[in-house]
C-alpha cells in the first residue's frame, strides 16, 4: 500500500494542450502498471484550448465555428466530467492515488469528496470561505471556480481539477454552449452569472494545493514516465483527431 502521505511533486506545463492531458493519463498508466509513485501534478496551460471529457459532444458542448476562428483547438481527456476551457488564469491539479490509499477512494463519489474537500480545506486555510457542491465542483458564494472529473484503472485513481484565478470568463462564454446538464445549485444561471475566478493570488493558490497533501519530495521532470509512453497515448488517443471527434 502507498500512503497518501507518500505523494511526489510535479510542476511542469508542456507546450501543447494535448500533451497535458497525455502526461496526466500517463503519470496514471505508469502508476497502475509499476505501483508508483503518487503524484500531485500541478500545470497551467500557456494558450487557450478546450477541452471534452471522455463522452461528450463537440456539437453539444462547443462552439467549434468560434474556436476555429480563433485558433482555439478543441481536444478530448480520458477522464469523465464535462467540458471545460484551460489557458492562462486557470491552474490545474491532478491528483494519481492508489485505490488502497484510502477507504474513500474506492468508490467514484467517494474520491471525488474525499479530494475535493482536502483541496477546499487547503484553501479555506489561506484564503476565503470555498466549499464543494454539485459532483465534485469548487464553489465560493455558490458560484463555481473549479470544477473535477475522475478516471479509474484496475488500481489506480486520476482526479483533476481546473481552477479559475485569472481566466477571462468571456473567453468560456465565448466557446462554451449552455451545458444540457447541470448540477441544481447552477439554477440554470448562464456562464457569465455561474463562473467566477478565484480571488487569491496565483502563488498563494499554488501553496494551498500543495499543502492539502503532505509531499515527500519534487520529481525532476516526467523522468518517471517513458517518451514512448507519452507518444503512444498522443498517437492513438489525445493528438488523434478521429479519436477527438469520434462523438
Amino acid at each position: 500500500m502507498v500512503a497518501t502521505n507518500e505523494v511526489a511533486l510535479l510542476e511542469l506545463s508542456l507546450p501543447t494542450a494535448e500533451e497535458n492531458v497525455a502526461l496526466d493519463e500517463a503519470l496514471l498508466v505508469a502508476a497502475d502498471e509499476r505501483d508508483g509513485p503518487a503524484v500531485m501534478r500541478i500545470w497551467e496551460q500557456p494558450d487557450y484550448a478546450v477541452v471534452l471529457g471522455a463522452s461528450r459532444r463537440i456539437a453539444d458542448d462547443v462552439w467549434a465555428d468560434r474556436c476555429r476562428e480563433d485558433g482555439v483547438p478543441i481536444i478530448r481527456r480520458a477522464s469523465g466530467g464535462g467540458t471545460v476551457v484551460i489557458g492562462p488564469g486557470a491552474l490545474n491539479v491532478a491528483l494519481i492515488l492508489p485505490i488502497s490509499a484510502h477507504p474513500a477512494l474506492a468508490s467514484v463519489d467517494g474520491a471525488q469528496l474525499y479530494i475535493l474537500n482536502r483541496l477546499a480545506a487547503a484553501i479555506r486555510a489561506r484564503g476565503p470561505e470555498v466549499e464543494v457542491l454539485g459532483s465534485g465542483d469548487l464553489t465560493l458564494g455558490g458560484r463555481k471556480f473549479a470544477g473535477s472529473a475522475q478516471r479509474r484503472l484496475r488500481r489506480w485513481i486520476l482526479v483533476h481539477a481546473s481552477i479559475l484565478h485569472n481566466m477571462p470568463i468571456a473567453r468560456v462564454c465565448r466557446y462554451l454552449r449552455h451545458p444540457e446538464r447541470q448540477p441544481d445549485y447552477r439554477g440554470r444561471r448562464e456562464h457569465e452569472e455561474f463562473l467566477l475566478n478565484l480571488p487569491m493570488h496565483r502563488t498563494i493558490l499554488n501553496e494551498s494545493i500543495r499543502s492539502a497533501w503532505p509531499l515527500s519530495h519534487r520529481l525532476d521532470g516526467a523522468s518517471n514516465v517513458s517518451r514512448d509512453l507519452l507518444e503512444t497515448l498522443l498517437a492513438e488517443k489525445f493528438a488523434n483527431r478521429s479519436w477527438i471527434e469520434r462523438f
